[in-house]
């Protein structure tokens, strides 16, 4: 059925000659070639379905060029987007070092301006230097100065004032700051929370923790710092009054204990001579070492307890 069967469909005839010579010649001339090179229909089927699968996966890979093209360049538009913000991030960084530097020489000449003023002031009289809290001082001289408070000898002895209770006139020449002076208050507070820690590390012969920078750590961790050792210095206390007990159950027996607050307890307060005991001082030092954490405490937290 091949080749002849093709030949039909065009209409052509081998053996005739039409009324077109030419073309007659033509269709003879492929019908001889297709003879010469004959292949079956079902191989050319074959072919034809692979040509075809082919130029499909053509397509798709042309499809995918075009893409991989489109996403190449939106790639490189981010990367130039990207070096102009890096290059305007080092140019931020940059005049923000130089900010940093300025600030850091105009703090240095501002403390330097206000410690020589507040060094002037040493020495300075008043006949009559009336304070802000209603106090009256005759014959007042400035004796020191400090970021929270200022020294003053009077005629009725030595007085030491917060800045916030002088006059605005004293407060403006030693460039009084309220957050200086609170940063100052703080570090004390903090210091002397350390020694207290140390020195009740001592008594129990327990290695103490190495103090951090009051400077550098916030009102709030000092606060922490604060609640912490009070804990640590009540269960001492609790811990000191079991050790005492099983010494003297009977001078003990029906004694008031206030376990979570052991320094009100009764015992170290309203001490008669029936109860006196050999070791209450030392409940009574640990007693102290309390209240001073706590005052310390309400400094910063008014409700603490």
């Amino acid at each position: 059925m091949g080749c002849v069967t093709i030949l039909h469909r065009q209409g052509y005839t081998l053996f005739g000659m039409s009324r077109h010579p030419i073309r007659t010649l033509s269709a003879t001339a492929a019908a001889l070639l297709l003879l010469g090179g004959c292949v079956k229909k079902s191989e050319y089927d074959v072919l034809q379905i692979e040509n075809q699968a082919l130029q499909t996966r053509v397509d798709e890979t042309n499809h995918l060029l075009v893409q991989s093209q489109a996403d190449l360049s939106a790639l490189q538009v981010q990367m130039q987007q990207f070096a102009a913000v890096q290059t305007q991030l080092q140019k931020t960084q940059q005049e923000l070092t130089q900010s940093q530097d300025q600030f850091k020489a105009l703090k240095s000449q501002f403390d330097h301006f206000r410690t020589q003023r507040r060094s002037a002031m040493v020495g300075k009289k008043f006949p009559v230097l009336n304070l802000d809290d209603g106090k009256v001082l005759r014959e007042a001289e400035i004796t020191a100065v400090s970021a929270e408070d200022l020294s003053i000898r009077h005629a009725d002895g030595q007085l030491r004032v917060a800045f916030a209770k002088t006059t605005p006139d004293l407060r403006w020449e030693a460039c009084y700051d309220p957050l200086e002076a609170q940063e100052k208050s703080r570090e004390k507070i903090l210091l002397k929370a350390r020694e207290t820690d140390s020195r009740l590390a001592l008594d129990q012969g327990v290695p103490s923790q190495p103090p951090a920078s009051a400077a550098a750590m916030p009102a709030s961790n000092v606060v922490d710092v604060l609640r912490t050792q009070l804990a640590s210095q009540r269960q001492v206390l609790n811990t000191e009054y079991q050790a005492l007990i099983a010494k003297n159950p009977a001078a003990l027996r029906g004694v008031e204990w206030n376990s979570a607050q052991p320094e009100v307890s009764p015992l170290l307060n309203t001490l008669s001579g029936s109860r006196a005991v050999l070791g209450i001082s030392r409940l009574q030092s640990h007693r102290d070492a309390i209240l001073s954490t706590l005052q310390q405490l309400r400094q910063l937290d008014p409700a603490a307890r």
